[in-house]
């Protein structure tokens, strides 16, 4: 039948409010969900279900710049997961924990939970978590000045990581950073070659890409390639902006910045230094904010932008013009 295009099609008839209930029920006793084309994922145990939430909202808190809530939420999946007697994701929390005291600067505390997630994960066939586990040590030597021992747990990191089939770029990240703050040019060069050959390959995060890519991007920069450098570090702001990496995006537009600045775009130089400048000052990185303060009030006063820096100067005064990550922390 040809429906002209002013008549109306037919309606279906409605199925009336029990039938509708009777199919839902049919449809879940053979496993299936209305709209659904296979059957209904088993439900977790109840403890089990706990702590894979509580590591789901620690996570989120973590990322969202708050540490504090964000190991209330690894504790209590700590204890969830302990009376689940799940052993990967006791590991898994005692580890998250361990990552969000460092964060906090609580160095004894982040030992405390790193070594305990260290010996349990050890202590199974499969050593679960151990190379993240390792890895997060290695923040931990480095906080406590000790680069020597972050370099060798880095190193182990890597070894455990690829003995799983799974991607180190994150170490090869931190081992380059590390060489370039050390002024290692060599090992720094070195690192991130074997960091861009891991962005080829599958499961690294984003977080690590976009890293890879800012550190790619700054050590063609050293060779006198503008061009390249400025591709690569529009790669790593793309993941960071997905992922509202903060330290990322500051990092990335830093470096922007003084390519712009060097290849005589002083009005986007401005641009990138100054929300480089609003989220080093929301982390809370007075050193960043420093240096990016100095960059703005050099290219002022060579270029006029921006036409006046004081608005800079009372955030440095006062950082808490400007601190809505803690502001928004419960």
């Amino acid at each position: 039948m040809t429906v002209s295009p002013k008549s109306k099609p037919v309606k279906a008839p409605r199925p009336s409010p029990s039938l509708a209930l009777w199919l839902a029920v049919m449809l879940m006793s053979l496993g299936l969900a209305p709209g659904c084309g296979g059957p209904m994922p088993p439900e977790d145990p109840f403890h089990l279900g706990q702590a894979k939430d509580a590591l789901g909202r620690g996570n989120h808190w973590f990322q969202r710049g708050c540490p504090a809530e964000a190991t209330r939420y690894f504790e209590l999946g700590l204890e969830q997961a302990r009376l689940a007697d799940d052993v990967p994701l006791i590991i898994k929390s005692l580890n998250a924990k361990g990552a969000s005291q460092i964060s906090q600067n609580q160095l004894n505390q982040a030992a405390l939970s790193l070594q305990q997630a260290l010996e349990l994960s050890m202590a199974q066939d499969q050593n679960p978590e151990i190379d993240s586990v390792l890895g997060n040590l290695g923040l931990l030597a480095l906080k406590a000045n000790r680069p020597q021992d972050a370099i060798e747990l880095w190193n182990r990191a890597i070894e455990e990581a690829q003995k799983k089939s799974l991607n180190p770029l994150l170490y090869h990240c931190n081992l380059a950073r590390l060489a370039m703050t050390s002024g290692d040019q060599a090992q720094f060069e070195a690192q991130t070659e074997l960091a861009l050959a891991e962005t080829q390959n599958p499961n690294a995060s984003e977080s690590a890409l976009a890293d890879a890519f800012n550190l790619a991007a700054l050590k063609v920069l050293a060779e006198g390639n503008e061009v390249q450098a400025e591709v690569y570090l529009a790669q790593a702001l793309a993941l960071d902006r997905k992922n509202e990496n903060q330290i990322g995006m500051a990092q990335d537009l830093e470096t922007l910045a003084g390519i712009q600045i060097k290849t005589d775009r002083p009005l986007l130089a401005a641009a990138s230094l100054d929300r480089a400048f609003y989220l080093w000052t929301a982390l809370n990185d007075k050193k960043a904010q420093a240096r990016v303060l100095t960059a703005l009030e050099s290219l002022s006063k060579s270029t006029g932008h921006p036409k006046t820096v004081q608005a800079y100067r009372d955030l440095r005064n006062k950082p808490s013009l400007f601190d809505p990550i803690n502001r928004l922390c419960p």
